[in-house]
């Protein structure tokens, strides 16, 4: 085998293991997505598609109902329309807590869970810190993943 040969088999070799390594480094934070993941009936990637509402029933807790319109179903069984109302309910005591992005137009993931019997709307953020997320086509692709693998996985 000519040198040539020899150096892009290990080239190749030295590669494939760096891409492995790779992998093993992203899924580092798989279990963090997946505590949110077990948290939640609903995940959905998309747009909020009427302006908010905001109220607080407890100091420091505000509560914005929208409409939100799902581009991606990232975890559980879509809902029968595209458009969905949802309760975003985070903690904001002061002005630095506040989302400005909260408003109509504005693309998030959104981690939901059903809300209590009789309640509306019927969906609400699944966790006051991480229930409304930025959009990341990196976590959408991991969560989207995780929930696929974790559907399948084997109950013992």
């Amino acid at each position: 085998m000519s040198i040539r040969r020899q150096a892009a088999v290990v080239l190749t070799v030295v590669m494939g293991v760096m891409a492995l390594a790779t992998v093993a480094i992203a899924d580092d934070g798989d279990e963090t997505l997946r505590f949110y993941l077990a948290r939640s009936d609903l995940v959905v990637l998309g747009e909020i598609a009427s302006e908010p509402s905001e109220f607080q029933k407890e100091i420091g807790v505000a509560n914005y109902v929208c409409d939100f319109k799902i581009a991606q179903v990232l975890k559980g069984k879509r809902p029968a329309r595209d458009t969905i109302t949802v309760k975003i309910v985070r903690f904001e005591r002061d002005e630095e807590d506040r989302f400005p992005e909260v408003k109509k137009g504005s693309k998030y993931i959104l981690f939901l869970k059903h809300a209590a019997n009789g309640e509306t709307p019927v969906w609400k953020t699944a966790d006051f810190w991480f229930g409304v997320q930025r959009p990341s086509p990196w976590m959408a692709r991991s969560l989207k993943r995780l929930a696929e693998h974790d559907a399948v996985k084997p109950t013992r």
